[in-house]
């Protein structure tokens, strides 16, 4: 196998250059048929193309043939050993440098892909190397006796411009078919290609044989032809049509027929070279051009599809996220109610055992600390999404911040530390929960990082045209690695496997973008681990003019004739709501799923329905519609885990006439009992 290997290689390589030799034989002495000129010099010249396009095929390892097949066309024509070895030898170097310019300036075999290879193809084979030939060629003659020196100058531009049109006609034919082998469009458009073909012999025809029209200057006929194949083919078409005009315009041309007939043969065929090979220069760069500009289209078209795919797979991540945040935060949502309505109830139950108080306690704080982290995360996905919209309102921020630390000293999370308030009336446009949120994270983060004992301070104060907000303490710093990032989303400090400190770093990026929701700006400052730090939050000042800041309704206890309906399919949510009411003095009835709750609500006429909104069969929102639709309006308020903008809406739309999210407040469930429609 090893020997017929090696051996294969130099077999194929004479095969080659042996079909090349003969090739070339046979075209040379066909172009020599029409040498009227001199027996060595013609304007019809084949053989170019054909060694041109074999070295850029094959390689320069081709060159002997194309040397052996034009020393064997001149020596059995006419000529000396030392003539035709000459002509052979520019033959073979017009080739060569021809190949060597087109691989260096042109793109190689690549040339007819782009309108700017082929005007150098052109420039370079069609004109630069095609000289080379015609000068050794006539050299050659003119110092072997075989050429007058008064027709050197004929020759030589007969011999350039025949070889010139070889170059420009017969190398692309060549070389298009040679590197293109599926038919493309001929495959696609059939029925169009034959009529196309038929089209350009129809043409060449009447352009150069029909008789009676050759006193008209009708050549340009031949172009259109020749653009509808560069529009709806190609190149490599555009190459075919151009080779078969040429052919009939040769053939006719020395027949007598068609507008290039001279006085002499020679001239005729010298005007048909030069408009055949000016046709084949202009037609092949505009249908590079068009292919050139389709496949932008295409490549255009393609990542247009790209794009609006990746977009369409964005927005249903996107969708999917808020299902799933919104999935999670129902999830949720419903244990924390279940165990916040029973820790009401225990908190409402005469204490027996101090341990039992204290349990409670931290049940209780514990589940109000579990609906804040959800409510964050929920937050988070809502201002990056752009779901959160303000409720502003002229507020003074020094008694947002007072608020929120008169809810920190009664909880007694601020007992073990020292704190310094310093609070300036400062005036803002801002929405007072959200206000409310973002000095609640603040103070959080510095508890959680200050050790007891430590100092915590809290300032409002005007600074220019900003209303500032800072709180200050003596915790345990930030390095300066993570001060630029204090930020980011998830971004906590190094934290030891306790996790004394908690949290899911969502906090502060919470406080940056309602900050930012604001038009303000949040700032963090630390001289370095162990050494405090400083968050300081400005927003635009407002006018210093109080207005009237709504007031919640004062909590009523409920009068004993009240009937309360609930429909919670959670059975512990519902028992513990239920407790919790029960203990409270209203009269309660439980349905456990939506047909039931219709059920009751006809036979009982409760003044109000607690109804979830995730129920089995019926959901709340049916439940609702049906209620209406059918004129028994009890007050419905929806208790739900779903607590997105949106989920809100839906609910007032549905007919609800109040939306609470789990774990709901008591205080808040009462007032919205005791609410009139």
């Amino acid at each position: 196998m090893k020997i017929g290997k090696v051996d294969m290689k130099p077999l194929r390589l004479w095969s080659l250059i042996g079909a090349l030799v003969v090739l070339y034989f046979l075209a040379g002495k066909l172009g020599l048929q029409f040498a009227f000129l001199n027996s060595s010099a013609t304007a019809v010249w084949p053989p170019t193309g054909i060694a041109l396009a074999a070295v850029l095929l094959l390689g320069y390892r081709v060159a002997p043939a194309v040397l052996i097949g034009a020393f064997l066309v001149n020596i059995t024509t006419t000529g000396s050993l030392l003539s035709s070895l000459g002509i052979a030898s520019g033959n073979t170097l017009e080739a060569v440098v021809g190949a060597f310019l087109v691989n260096r300036y042109a793109g190689g075999i690549a040339a007819f892909n782009r309108a700017r290879d082929i005007l150098s193809f052109s420039f370079l084979a069609g004109l630069v190397s095609t000289a080379i030939s015609a000068t050794i060629g006539v050299t050659s003659l003119a110092l072997t006796g075989y050429a007058e020196t008064s027709q050197l100058g004929a020759i030589w531009l007969t011999w350039w411009l025949g070889d010139a049109a070889g170059a420009l006609i017969v190398a692309p034919l060549i070389l298009l078919w040679g590197t293109t082998r599926n038919l493309g469009q001929l495959r696609q458009r059939p029925a169009e290609s034959i009529l196309l073909l038929l089209t350009i012999v129809a043409v060449g025809a009447l352009v150069f044989v029909y008789s009676g029209l050759n006193r008209y200057p009708l050549p340009f006929l031949c172009i259109p032809p020749l653009v509808w194949a560069a529009f709806r083919f190609g190149q490599r078409e555009v190459a075919t049509g151009v080779a078969i005009l040429s052919a009939i315009a040769g053939w006719a041309t020395v027949s007598g027929w068609g507008p290039f007939v001279m006085q002499s043969e020679n001239e005729s065929l010298l005007l048909l070279q030069a408009f055949m090979g000016t046709i084949a220069a202009m037609t092949l760069p505009v249908a590079a051009l068009i292919w050139e500009r389709k496949a932008v289209e295409l490549e255009r078209g393609v990542l247009l599809e790209r794009e609006r795919a990746a977009r369409a797979d964005a927005e249903a991540a996107n969708l999917a996220k808020d299902e799933f945040l919104a999935m999670l935060s129902h999830e949720l949502r419903n244990p924390l109610a279940a165990i916040g309505n029973a820790t009401q109830v225990l908190v409402d139950l005469e204490r027996q055992h101090a341990f039992g108080g204290r349990a409670v306690e931290i049940i209780h704080r514990q589940t109000k600390h579990l609906s804040r982290l959800v409510d964050d995360l929920l937050d988070v996905g809502r201002v990056t999404a752009g779901k959160i919209v303000l409720t502003r309102l002229r507020v003074n921020l020094a008694d947002v911040v007072e608020k929120s630390l008169a809810v920190y000293l009664v909880a007694g999370r601020l007992q073990d530390y020292r704190t310094e308030v310093e609070l300036a009336p400062v005036w803002v446009n801002g929405d007072a929960d959200r206000l409310s949120q973002i000095i609640d994270n603040l103070l959080t983060n510095s508890i959680k990082y200050t050790p007891a004992g430590g100092l915590i301070r809290v300032q409002t104060l005007l600074d220019g045209d900003e209303a500032v907000m800072r709180i200050t303490d003596s915790g345990i710093g930030i390095a300066p690695d993570l001060l630029p990032r204090v930020f980011d989303l998830f971004t906590q400090e190094q934290r030891s496997l306790d996790r004394a400190q908690g949290g899911i770093g969502v906090g502060l990026t919470l406080v940056r973008r309602l900050v930012e929701l604001h038009g303000g700006r949040v700032d963090a400052y630390s001289e370095g681990v162990s050494k405090g730090s400083t968050f300081s939050v400005r927003l635009p000042r407002a006018e210093s003019r109080r207005t009237e800041e709504p007031s919640l309704s004062p909590v009523v206890r409920p009068t004993p004739a009240m009937r309360i309906l609930i429909v919670e399919d959670d059975a512990d949510g519902r028992e513990a709501l239920r407790m919790q009411l029960v203990m409270s003095g209203y009269e309660v009835h439980e349905a456990i799923d939506g047909e039931s709750g219709l059920e009751l609500v006809q036979r009982l006429q409760p003044d109000v329905v607690l109804l979830d909104i995730g129920l089995p069969g019926l959901d709340g929102y049916e439940v609702a519609r049906r209620l209406k639709s059918a004129q028994i309006c009890p007050r419905l308020v929806a208790i739900t885990g779903y607590g997105r903008p949106e989920d809100h809406e839906r609910a007032m739309t549905a007919g609800f006439d109040q939306h609470l999210t789990k774990p709901v407040d008591y205080d808040e469930l009462q007032r919205a009992l005791e609410s009139r429609k």
